[in-house]
C-alpha cells in the first residue's frame, strides 16, 4: 500500500521537531507571593532573611547571577561539599531559580 510508511515517519519528524531547544515552551513568570512561598523553604536552613546560619553560607545580598549559577550547578549534579541541595534543586524549573535569586539579591527591605 503505497504511503503507508508516512505515518510513522511522519511522526517522527513531528517528534524532533517538539524536542527542538527553539520549541519549548516559555515558562510563566514566578508572582512575587509564590517566590516568598520558595524563599521561606530556603530560609529555613539559611537563615532568617537569608543571611546564613553556621556553616550553610547566606543567599541575602549576594549577586543573583552567583546565585542562579549555583542553583544551576546544584541541578545539574553533585558538588563538593553540598548536602542536600542537589537533591532539593531537582524540583525547582528555570523560572523559580531567576526568581529566587532575584529576590535574595535585593536588600531585605526591598523585597515585595
Amino acid at each position: 500500500m503505497a504511503g503507508s510508511t508516512d505515518g510513522p515517519r511522519w511522526l517522527a519528524a513531528c517528534a524532533l521537531l517538539w524536542l527542538q531547544p527553539g520549541a519549548a515552551q516559555t515558562l510563566p513568570p514566578v508572582s512575587a507571593q509564590d517566590t516568598a512561598l520558595l524563599a521561606a523553604a530556603c530560609v529555613t536552613c539559611h537563615g532568617p532573611g537569608g543571611r546564613g546560619a553556621g556553616s550553610i553560607p547566606g543567599l541575602r545580598g549576594r549577586g543573583s547571577a552567583f546565585l542562579l549559577a549555583r542553583m544551576q550547578a546544584f541541578q545539574s549534579g553533585p558538588v563538593a561539599g553540598a548536602t542536600v541541595m542537589p537533591l532539593l534543586m531537582q524540583g525547582y524549573d528555570t523560572a523559580q531559580m531567576q526568581a529566587l535569586a532575584q529576590w535574595f539579591a535585593r536588600p531585605q527591605d526591598a523585597r515585595p
